[in-house]
Protein backbone atom coordinates (compact mmCIF):
# COMPACT_ATOMS: atom_id res chain seq x y z
CA UNK A 1 0.00 0.00 0.00
CA UNK A 2 1.42 3.48 -0.84
CA UNK A 3 1.49 5.99 1.75
CA UNK A 4 0.51 9.33 -0.13
CA UNK A 5 0.48 12.54 0.92
CA UNK A 6 -3.19 13.77 0.44
CA UNK A 7 -4.35 17.82 0.51
CA UNK A 8 -6.30 16.66 3.91
CA UNK A 9 -2.88 16.52 5.47
CA UNK A 10 -1.07 19.59 3.65
CA UNK A 11 -5.05 21.85 4.04
CA UNK A 12 -4.48 24.74 1.98
CA UNK A 13 -0.87 24.32 1.39
CA UNK A 14 0.27 23.13 -2.23
CA UNK A 15 3.65 21.55 -0.96
CA UNK A 16 5.46 20.04 2.42
CA UNK A 17 9.02 19.52 3.05
CA UNK A 18 9.72 15.92 4.02
CA UNK A 19 11.65 17.14 7.56
CA UNK A 20 12.07 13.80 9.56
CA UNK A 21 11.29 10.21 9.25
CA UNK A 22 10.25 8.88 12.51
CA UNK A 23 10.99 4.93 11.38
CA UNK A 24 13.59 3.36 9.30
CA UNK A 25 13.69 1.83 6.27
CA UNK A 26 12.68 -1.81 6.09
CA UNK A 27 10.98 -1.57 9.63
CA UNK A 28 8.11 -3.21 11.00
CA UNK A 29 5.19 -0.39 11.54
CA UNK A 30 1.55 -0.89 12.58
CA UNK A 31 -0.95 1.05 11.71
CA UNK A 32 -1.83 4.69 13.09
CA UNK A 33 1.93 4.81 14.01
CA UNK A 34 3.65 8.30 13.56
CA UNK A 35 6.05 7.84 10.22
CA UNK A 36 7.33 10.97 9.37
CA UNK A 37 6.93 14.85 10.03
CA UNK A 38 5.99 17.25 7.43
CA UNK A 39 6.81 20.65 7.31
CA UNK A 40 4.81 23.28 5.22
CA UNK A 41 5.27 27.03 5.21
CA UNK A 42 2.13 27.13 8.08
CA UNK A 43 2.61 23.59 10.24
CA UNK A 44 3.97 20.37 10.88
CA UNK A 45 1.87 17.96 10.59
CA UNK A 46 2.21 14.17 10.91
CA UNK A 47 1.93 11.49 8.56
CA UNK A 48 0.71 8.24 9.98
CA UNK A 49 1.13 4.43 8.59
CA UNK A 50 -2.68 3.83 7.15
CA UNK A 51 -1.97 0.04 7.51
CA UNK A 52 0.73 -2.27 9.16
CA UNK A 53 3.46 -3.97 7.43
CA UNK A 54 7.20 -3.18 6.55
CA UNK A 55 7.92 0.04 5.10
CA UNK A 56 10.11 0.92 2.18
CA UNK A 57 10.86 4.62 1.88
CA UNK A 58 10.86 6.50 -1.62
CA UNK A 59 11.35 10.28 -0.54
CA UNK A 60 14.18 11.77 1.97
CA UNK A 61 14.52 14.00 4.47
CA UNK A 62 14.57 17.35 3.03
CA UNK A 63 12.68 16.34 -0.21
CA UNK A 64 9.60 18.99 -1.30
CA UNK A 65 6.47 16.97 -1.83
CA UNK A 66 2.92 17.74 -3.29
CA UNK A 67 -0.26 17.01 -2.31
CA UNK A 68 -0.88 13.03 -3.87
CA UNK A 69 2.83 12.36 -3.87
CA UNK A 70 3.74 8.76 -2.44
CA UNK A 71 6.59 9.12 0.15
CA UNK A 72 6.59 5.53 1.03
CA UNK A 73 4.88 1.75 0.46
CA UNK A 74 3.83 -0.70 3.44
CA UNK A 75 3.74 -4.08 2.18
Amino acid sequence: MDVVVGQDILGSETEADVSEWLIEDGTQVTEGQALAELETSKVQVEVVAPTSGTITLVAAEGDVIEPGAVIARIA
